[in-house]
């Protein structure tokens, strides 16, 4: 299996995004020069802008700034802490033990990774907007895209083990056909779609559905595949309904027209991958969420422990072992963290609660519009196995 591990490139100078921007790519470049046998494999990059204009300004600077480099890279409008206006998170791998491929399909950037008989594809920045595409036509292209883009490598839905979504003002609401529809579920009924027809394994990937201020649907994925060892297993939370059994009440806006209803989130909990070995798994974007029910409601601490709660049941040795009754090497470390916080000023509280559990793990913290109106707080996350860690960082 492989194991990326993490980092996060802040800015060493406060002032315009220019100079901000230059500290941590100058950091990202520091950091491979010092370790020439590390790769990225993929690479997110946070902006602050003030209007749609200056995001694609910045982000247009960024692309510029890692074309040559053939990393695939996510740029999302999601400010970073004040004030910092730019942050680089960025996975790495071992070349000396990974075998690392760039390319470029059907316009998609990817990384593959190759190791003993195990491929992992990591595709990003994947972006369905143009000018003023609504949503529904947004979210419709970025996974047509992508499913261009599996198809080139005789992939498809049933091989994406991880998925990010991205969706501009997640919670707002879109006049189509006369009805007011919220821009979240016309993007679970994108994807609802396209899983009806190109996925045919009877669970989902871990992934996170979060908001964006500009820039349409943005997708990013992780895709797996190995030998007869390597086992992938949907997670659940024993003190939550999965996504894709919520019930109407929860679901918000006008339904399609000759629909019987919405069409729920389609994501797993978690995902376990497992070789007998080694062991890691992918924690989506998880709330305060009990059952089907938001709690902690306007208490940003609460939700946030209440949000740390879940994770660490959902990642337990005993509800992993629940699922994989034979797992012996428990994932027990933490490869990343980040937590997207709805509110500026809540970040102090919910960054000392963190920083107090997670610890010295490498932790994003964004500016972001959670899937529903009352949550405050997401948390997503990767652990592996102590023994799979690395000293390189």
């Amino acid at each position: 299996m492989v194991f990326p591990h993490y980092r996060i490139f802040r800015p060493d100078c406060q002032g315009n995004f220019e100079g901000q921007w230059n500290s941590c790519y100058s950091k990202f470049q520091m950091f491979l020069t010092d370790r020439p046998l590390l790769k990225a494999c993929v690479v997110h990059v946070f902006v602050a802008a003030g209007n749609e204009t200056g995001f694609r300004q910045r982000a247009n600077q960024v692309k510029t700034t890692f074309s040559e480099l053939g990393i695939p890279v996510s740029v999302l409008s999601e400010p970073p802490e004040k004030p910092n206006l730019v942050i680089i998170e960025a996975g790495f791998v071992d070349s000396s033990t990974v075998q690392v491929e760039y390319g470029l399909a059907k316009s998609v950037k990817f990384c593959k990774l190759t190791a003993s008989g195990y491929n992992e594809f990591w595709f990003a920045g994947i972006e369905g907007h143009s000018g003023k595409t609504l949503i529904p036509d947004s979210a419709a292209n970025a996974f047509a895209r992508l499913q261009d883009t599996l198809e080139q490598f005789g992939l498809g839905f049933n091989q994406v083990v991880r998925q990010w979504n991205y969706v501009e003002k997640i919670t707002g609401m879109e006049q189509i056909d006369f009805q007011a529809r919220q821009n979240y579920q016309l993007f679970n009924e994108a994807r609802g779609e396209f899983y009806s027809r190109y996925r045919t394994v009877p669970d989902f990937p871990a992934a996170t559905g979060i908001g964006v201020a500009y820039n349409g649907v943005t997708i990013e994925c992780v895709t797996v595949t190995g030998n007869e060892n390597l086992k992938v297993i949907a997670v659940n939370n024993p003190k939550q309904i999965n996504s894709y059994k919520y019930g109407q009440r929860v679901l918000m806006g006008e339904p399609l027209k000759n629909k019987p209803g919405h069409q729920p989130p389609q994501f797993e909990r978690a995902k376990l991958l497992t070789n007998g070995r080694s062991s890691r798994v992918f924690v989506s974007g998880t709330a305060a969420i009990v059952g089907q029910e938001t709690i902690g409601l306007n208490d940003v601490e609460a939700q946030t422990r209440a949000t740390i709660e879940n994770i660490e049941l959902l990642v337990s040795p005993e509800n992993l072992k629940s699922h994989c009754p034979e797992l012996t090497a428990i994932p027990d470390k933490y490869a990343y963290v980040r937590v997207y916080v709805k509110n500026e000023k809540d970040f102090p509280a919910v960054k000392e609660i963190c920083r107090a559990h997670f610890g010295e793990v490498p932790v994003s913290f964004v500016m972001a519009d959670i899937c529903r109106a009352d949550l405050l707080v997401e948390i997503e996350a990767e652990k592996i196995s102590s023994s799979d860690a690395g000293q390189y960082l």
